[in-house]
């Protein structure tokens, strides 16, 4: 992890690690961070929040924000959208998580578990539950 490591997760808990390297996406956005500073930001997010090695997010991060040009949160003022446009990001992964093309390194037994714990991981973000909404295709 670039900007936490695995104590403090267990010392703040989950919930409130994943609050919290959200809010920092967010304020990067709204701030103009570099694209790097970004990247580490949703590496930690992945790592903290879905429980994958750093080079698994390092690739999903690399693939979906770093790589995607059509992306341009930076330029995204209205809080509401660049909320929204974040969820597509993270929805984006998901599929990325699924992909059995294997864009994010992983192995079949591996994949299960990630893509649970980013349906966790949504459904705590959308609305504060780590349950996923069972009515949601997209959690």
């Amino acid at each position: 992890m670039y900007d936490y490591d695995l104590g403090e997760i267990e010392e703040i808990g989950w919930d409130r690690f994943v609050a919290q390297a959200w809010e920092s996406i967010f304020v990067g956005y709204r701030s103009m961070s570099g694209i790097r500073t970004m990247g580490r930001r949703w590496s930690d997010l992945l790592q903290g929040g879905l429980g994958c090695s750093e080079d698994v997010a390092d690739r999903l991060v690399r693939y979906q924000v770093v790589d995607r040009q059509d992306r341009d949160l930076m330029a995204v003022r209205d809080p509401e959208q660049l909320v929204a446009a974040m969820d597509e990001v993270l929805a984006d992964i998901g599929f990325d998580l699924a992909d059995e093309t294997d864009v994010a390194g992983i192995g079949p037994a591996e994949r299960d578990a990630l893509l649970a714990a980013h349906a966790r991981l949504r459904g705590f973000l959308r609305d504060g539950s780590a349950e996923p909404d069972e009515g949601d295709p997209d959690a």
